[in-house]
This record gives C-alpha cells, sequence and structure tokens, in this order.
C-alpha cells in the first residue's frame, strides 16, 4: 500500500487524517499426539486509514494494494455518521530505542522447527511413554508504518518465535494436562533439555492422586497459571472503560488495592518481547507505565480517545490490528520479583494447592473482577512436599480482592512471551472440590 499516496489523497479531502499499514509473515510448525501434523506460512498485508472531517471520524481497511482510492471514499463516507473526533492524531514520536526481536529468528527455516519438535518427542516417548504431546512453533515477522497530516512518519519491525508445548496422560477416567511454554524471540538456539526436565517432573507429581478438599485454604499460583487469574486487570486498568465508565477502579487512584508486596507494570520495551514496540498503534511513543505500585493503583493505560475524554496525555498504550480501530490495551504485563524461593514457600506453607495451569473463567464477571477458574494442573502438598494431583477443583472469587491479600512473591520471573511474572503466595483462597476420595 502507497502510504505518503492514501495520505495525500485523503488530506486533500478530509480536515485529517491517519494511515496505519502493517505486514504479517507468520511461520506456524504445529505436532499433534507426539507427530508432526503441519506447517502452514500466511503472509498478510493491509492498510487502516482514519479520517476527521467536519469533527467527525471515520474508518476503512483494505488489503487491497491498489484501490486505495477506494479505501479513501469508504473512510470519508463512515466519517458522515461517525462520532465526534475529540483529539488530534499524532505527532511525529521520537521514541527511544527497543529491541523488538532479533535477526537470528527469521533464519531458522520451518525444516529446522520440525526437527526441534521431533527431537522433543522422541525424547519425552523415552521418558513419559504415556505422554502425547502437542506442539505449536508460531515465528512471526511483523512491519508497521504509521503516517499522519499531523506530521507523524515512523515505522519499526518485530520478529518473535515461541513454543507452546501440552502434554496430555489419559488415565483411568481421567485425563492430565501438562502445559508449557518457551519464548525463542531473544534468537538463541532451543535448549531441549530444560523443557524436558519441567515436563518430565509435572508428569511424576501427576501420577498420584490426592484428596481434593473444599474450603478455604492456601493456595500458590504459579507464572503459567496466573495469566488467567489476572485476566480482569487488563480491562480494568483500560482507560476505554474508564471513559465508558465501567471500570471498577475508577476513582481509585492512588489508593492501596492490592497487596503492597506487588508492583505491576505494562512494559512495552522490554527486550524480544513477543509486544515490544517504540511506538503504539497510533504513533505516540510507548513507555513502561507503571499500573501498580507497592500495591497502589497508578493509573489507566490510555490512547488518544480515552486520554482526551480523561484530560491527561496518552500513555503510547493504543494497540490495533490494519483491520481494527486501535484501543488502549496492555503489551507486555510485569510483576516485580520478591525474594521467596518455591520450595522454601512450600515448606513454610506447610499444606495447600499448588496450581499450575489454569482454564476458563465460567459465567464469571471479568469486568468487576469475578472469576471461576477450574485447576486443569494443581497439587496437594503436605508439610511442604508434592503429595500428588488434585482433579476437579475450582478457586471462585474476587481477583482484586484476592490480589489484596498476597504474602509472598517469587524470586524469579518468568518469561510468558507477554506476561513476565512470579509465583505468588495466597494465604486463603476459596477452593471448591468434587473430588472426594483419594485414589
Amino acid at each position: 500500500m502507497r502510504v505518503d499516496a492514501v495520505l495525500a489523497m485523503a488530506g486533500l479531502r478530509a480536515d485529517a487524517a491517519e494511515v496505519y499499514v502493517e505486514e504479517t509473515d507468520r511461520t506456524v510448525v504445529e505436532f499433534r499426539a507426539g507427530q508432526f501434523r503441519s506447517q502452514e506460512t500466511r503472509l498478510e498485508r493491509g492498510c487502516g486509514l482514519r479520517v476527521v472531517r467536519e469533527g467527525r471520524l471515520g474508518f476503512a481497511a483494505s488489503s487491497n494494494d491498489e484501490r486505495y482510492d477506494e479505501l479513501v471514499d469508504a473512510a470519508l463516507e463512515a466519517a458522515g455518521l461517525g462520532g465526534p473526533a475529540g483529539f488530534a492524531f499524532a505527532a511525529q514520536p521520537a521514541p527511544p530505542p527497543v529491541a523488538t526481536g532479533h535477526s537470528r529468528v527469521m533464519l531458522y527455516p520451518p525444516r529446522r522447527m520440525a526437527e526441534w519438535g521431533r527431537e522433543l518427542c522422541s525424547a519425552m516417548r523415552s521418558r513419559v511413554p504415556e505422554m502425547r504431546l502437542d506442539l505449536t512453533f508460531t515465528r512471526t515477522r511483523r512491519e508497521v508504518r504509521i503516517a499522519t497530516t499531523g506530521g507523524a512518519d515512523a515505522g519499526y519491525e518485530r520478529t518473535t518465535f515461541d513454543l507452546h508445548a501440552s502434554g496430555l496422560i489419559a488415565g483411568a477416567g481421567s485425563m492430565i494436562w501438562l502445559p508449557e511454554y518457551v519464548n525463542l524471540s531473544d534468537g538463541r538456539p532451543f535448549e531441549l533439555e530444560p523443557l524436558c526436565n519441567r515436563l518430565e517432573q509435572t508428569a511424576r507429581h501427576s501420577r498420584r492422586r490426592a484428596r481434593a478438599r473444599t474450603g478455604d485454604q492456601p493456595v500458590i499460583v504459579t507464572a503459567l497459571a496466573l495469566p488467567a487469574l489476572l485476566a480482569p486487570l487488563p480491562g480494568g486498568t483500560s482507560g476505554r472503560h474508564r471513559q465508558k465508565r465501567i471500570s471498577p477502579l475508577i476513582g481509585r487512584e492512588g489508593e492501596r488495592v492490592l497487596a503492597d508486596c506487588l508492583s505491576v507494570t505494562d512494559n512495552p520495551h522490554r527486550a524480544c518481547s513477543l509486544a515490544a514496540a517504540p511506538f503504539d498503534g497510533e504513533g505516540v511513543a510507548t513507555r513502561p507505565v507503571p499500573l501498580f505500585e507497592r500495591g497502589a493503583f497508578r493509573g489507566f493505560l490510555y490512547d488518544l480517545d480515552s486520554a482526551a475524554d480523561a484530560g491527561v496525555a496518552a500513555t503510547g498504550s493504543a494497540r490495533r490490528e490494519y483491520p481494527t480501530l486501535p484501543a488502549p490495551g496492555f503489551s507486555n504485563l510485569e510483576i516485580a520479583p520478591g525474594t521467596a524461593g518455591l520450595e522454601e514457600a512450600l515448606r513454610a506453607t506447610g499444606s495447600g494447592l499448588l496450581v499450575c495451569q489454569f482454564v476458563g473463567g465460567g459465567q464469571s464477571n471479568l469486568l468487576a473482577g469475578e472469576v471461576a477458574l477450574n485447576a486443569i494442573s494443581a497439587y496437594r502438598f503436605e508439610r511442604g512436599e508434592i503429595t500428588g494431583r488434585v482433579k476437579d477443583a475450582m478457586v471462585t472469587g474476587n481477583v482484586y480482592e484476592m490480589l489484596a491479600t498476597v504474602d509472598l512473591v517469587g524470586d524469579e520471573q518468568r518469561d510468558l512471551g507477554r506476561w513476565f511474572l512470579p509465583w505468588l503466595r495466597f494465604p486463603s483462597l476459596r477452593v471448591v472440590a468434587r473430588e472426594r476420595v483419594a485414589g
């Protein structure tokens, strides 16, 4: 798409214009039940155009590189029915340097990903013969350019590469899911042994069954399980939800909402993360944004529109793809690590539940922070030792109330691509269990 031509044409017929062009080259290699399943490479390219005419905002998008005159016509027609534009498009950003990936990532051909997959599946068959392993390697190169009649004209390229792994062990009347994740975006060769060790250790703990107990009890949630528990936070801290007056955090700036051992930051400058970027989807320079500092709520994530509504500056938090309008959202969510080791925490806690993976939210009201999460990978521990796998356990409650009680934070931050998290200990969470007999 000819960015300059689209901007010039739109600028002649509108009061202001913004052109957002994106090209994505994605390769996915999949294994199912330990066998190669597929390889797919897809190239997608398109343009999103926003215009302001007579104070109203219009938007249109197209993947056709040639018919940009029709794109301009569609955006201008949409402006006739659009809402008021209470903000100005970005001027030229002055972003700091951000490591948005490693060039070596693009040198790994799909053939090499398939070889790594076969090596991993073979290694796990020898270690845990009953495990069936699903793997998804995803490598993405994304080029972004944004230009506005306000003077912005900037671009960047991001390369990402990661592996989602899920082991399945089917037993008598039960299935055990063993999730894992590796971010490979920094260009380092895939290390087989650490991943195999983690999967094997989890499988070993899963072979024994432990009694599930209903009631309030200590729960330690690992980094892999935390994103499901933290799902209400991106919505709660969204400037769009503040604008709509539906965030539970409205009016609570400066108030201690979480435990004082928790500090949460949205960090688009995290090197080789899946969402590293020097500027956001509107051309505003990005920066790390503290959301909670020692438990106190510091503020919302804003795009240009929601920032104008709040009377503040945008935080560089507009997220988008070319067919969609920008909206405020998180890039890479970080929880600062603490000082406690996991084994030390298990011993100090004595007995409780260790959760390695949640799924779902049931009929939860996520916006209000209410969750009901199934712990599909959870383990009972007694006297600091894991005694076996717990089946059919659910953690319920309000996430903000839960996070206000955290009393221990792990000393290591796990890289989960867009989440950088330690484990957390909750001294007492409500657990509902359907299983009543140990096996």
